[in-house]
């Protein structure tokens, strides 16, 4: 499966760490890999192609990172949580998926983010399990 990848863009580093955080914690979202730096001009362009408009407001701090959703259930749970950034859900097989990917490796890697421990999709993961585990009575 080819992973989606989500854009966030916030007014700093910290704030995109924190809605990445949020994304695992209260979207239920696995971040694979680490998060990437993208330059600014990248994350215009790739707004502007996914979104079809130009971006209205100047971020200093722009991260892509894939997660292991598809592109419309990612989109549902991010309209639940409302994360303290500007987030964008990129589909495979679109131009700009095709453009990020091609230069992930060239992206330094986001210091200092860490999944939190603690998610909605480990929750959700562990009762399905207790369920089964413990079968029709």
């Amino acid at each position: 499966m080819r992973n989606t990848i989500v854009l966030v863009r916030a007014d700093s580093f910290q704030k995109a760490s924190t809605a990445l955080s949020d994304l695992v914690r209260y979207g239920g979202m696995e971040i694979r890999g680490d998060p990437r730096i993208v330059p600014p001009s990248l994350s215009e362009w790739a707004f502007e192609r996914i979104s079809g408009e130009r971006p209205k407001k100047k971020f200093m701090a722009h991260v892509v990172a894939q997660v292991d959703l598809p592109p419309r259930k990612a989109i549902g749970r991010l309209m639940d949580i409302h994360p303290p950034a500007h987030v964008l859900v990129i589909p495979p097989d679109t131009e700009a998926w095709e453009e990020l990917l091609r230069r992930w490796r060239t992206f330094e890697k986001l210091r200092g983010f860490h999944p939190p421990k603690k998610t909605k999709a480990g929750e959700l993961r562990k009762k399905r399990e207790g369920k089964e585990s413990n079968g029709p009575s």
